[in-house]
């Protein structure tokens, strides 16, 4: 879980005010690079965008990626 305050940067954008992956202004903050809770939001529940760039790394998260095909996660949940 993430303990943010009102005065870090944005989650998403990491203050930039721009996603560089899309090359646009980020949505969650509009371009200020301010904190928002929406940008904290998403990124606990982001789905993985590594397919954008090299299938190892998320550029939201930064983090290795999660899946381990384009369109197969790691971590399946079985029907009981």
């Amino acid at each position: 879980m993430f303990t943010m305050t009102n005065d870090e940067n944005c989650l998403v954008c990491k203050g930039d005010g721009t996603i560089e992956l899309l090359d646009s202004q980020c949505p969650f903050c509009n371009g200020t690079g301010e904190f928002t809770k929406s940008a904290e939001s998403y990124l606990q529940s982001h789905i993985c965008q590594c397919i954008f760039l090299d299938r190892k790394m998320c550029p939201i998260c930064e983090k290795k990626c999660h899946h381990d095909t384009p369109n197969r996660p790691k971590v399946l949940i079985n029907p009981m």
